[in-house]
């Protein structure tokens, strides 16, 4: 026989056997067996696999049942041994498996037989990996917090809100003077308390809390900008003197009462001086707040006129930044009496500071 007819009597075996293992595996691949896919997504502790089975034919009149089940380790759902396998393109039976992170995959093998013509087969492993780039386990929610605090002439205000809904901080704020508040604030609200101090040689701190931590201490001192007011009562009202050291600098106030709408402001020179009288109206109360600003420092604080048909507070020591008031008393003694001009001048810096971070988030 020549070399090229035996090449081609090979080459023709080699077809010849190829052919026959295509047909040998087509027939073991159209057997009896389990349809069986899964498809992996990410879970908050690890990541889930979902499994659906079916039998391998839509042929209802010979159901499959499930027989054995290898690598099901905490499947559950409706993949057990002896469920009846839905025909092929029906409802599948589906089963769920949770794994951790450090299980890269998981395989499953499911067994079944068909009673009628006594057939079984063992099944195929399938392998489900994670999901493409792996999973990661988010820790919880964690609060986002601000806190702030201001220092005036006899006091300190301190506030605080949350800004993550997901995740509301408990905070509490604890006073050298015995008083403590607590509060949990939502995104929309703020957490505000005034401090006072209780005297003019008392001291004053604030620790501020933000759960169990300990987060700030604010301590109050005084400031001298408190020198730049003096204020006198009489039976009418109230009359301001704003004065400017000639060593100062130009310094803007801002005064506002009970009893406008808006604030007044200007500016004083160093050396000079501006006075305001304000005059109480029957039935009312009168109350005026002032803001004093440098170039370098600000501070603010308030006084509540009291009348003179009132009993008048015994006169106490006013400290070195208070301002001084005649016939009604020192003034620490009527802002200690009257907190609630001192409470509303602090709440207007509080309001200012919080408009201002709205506006700088924009």
């Amino acid at each position: 026989m020549n070399r090229t007819l035996k090449r081609v009597l090979a080459l023709t075996g080699s077809v010849a056997l190829g052919l026959a293992g295509a047909v040998t595996f087509a027939s073991a691949a159209q057997a009896h067996h389990v349809e069986l896919k899964g498809s992996s997504v990410c879970a908050e502790d690890g990541w889930t696999v979902n499994w659906e089975a079916t039998d391998w034919i839509d042929d209802p009149s010979n159901p499959g049942k499930i027989t054995e089940i290898i690598g099901g380790e905490g499947l559950s759902g409706d993949i057990v041994v002896g469920a009846v396998l839905p025909k092929l393109g029906g409802d599948p039976l589906i089963g769920t498996q949770t794994l951790s992170l450090d299980v890269p995959s998981v395989t499953l093998q499911i067994a079944g037989h068909w009673e009628k013509n006594n057939q079984s087969s063992p099944g195929t492993p399938v392998t489900v990996y994670q999901p493409t780039g792996g999973c990661e386990v988010e820790g919880p929610e964690e609060p986002v917090t601000q806190i702030g605090s201001e220092v005036d002439c006899v006091g300190i205000s301190v506030w605080a809100w949350n800004e993550n809904p997901e995740a509301l901080e408990t905070f509490t704020f604890v006073g050298s003077n015995g008083e403590e508040v607590s509060e949990t604030p939502g995104v929309d609200e703020d957490f505000w308390h005034y401090f006072l101090k209780d005297d003019a040689d008392s001291e004053l701190s604030v620790e501020i809390y933000a759960g169990e931590e300990l987060v700030d201490t604010v301590v109050w001192t005084g400031n001298a900008l408190c020198d730049y007011v003096s204020v006198e009562a009489d039976c009418e009202g109230l009359i301001f003197t704003l004065s400017v050291p000639a060593d100062g600098e130009t310094t803007t106030f801002g005064l506002w009462t009970s009893l406008t709408d808006e604030p007044e402001y200007f500016d004083v020179q160093p050396g000079a001086s501006e006075t305001r009288t304000y005059k109480a109206v029957s039935g009312e109360d009168l109350w005026v707040d002032y803001y004093i600003e440098t170039p370098k420092d600000a501070t603010y604080g308030g006084v509540q006129w009291i009348p003179c048909d009132e009993e008048t507070p015994a006169p106490s020591e006013s400290p070195t930044a208070a301002p001084k008031l005649d016939q009604t008393g020192s003034s620490l003694t009527i802002m200690i009496g009257s907190a609630a001009a001192l409470i509303v001048a602090a709440a207007a810096i509080f309001l200012f500071m919080r408009r201002r971070r709205v506006a700088q988030d924009w």
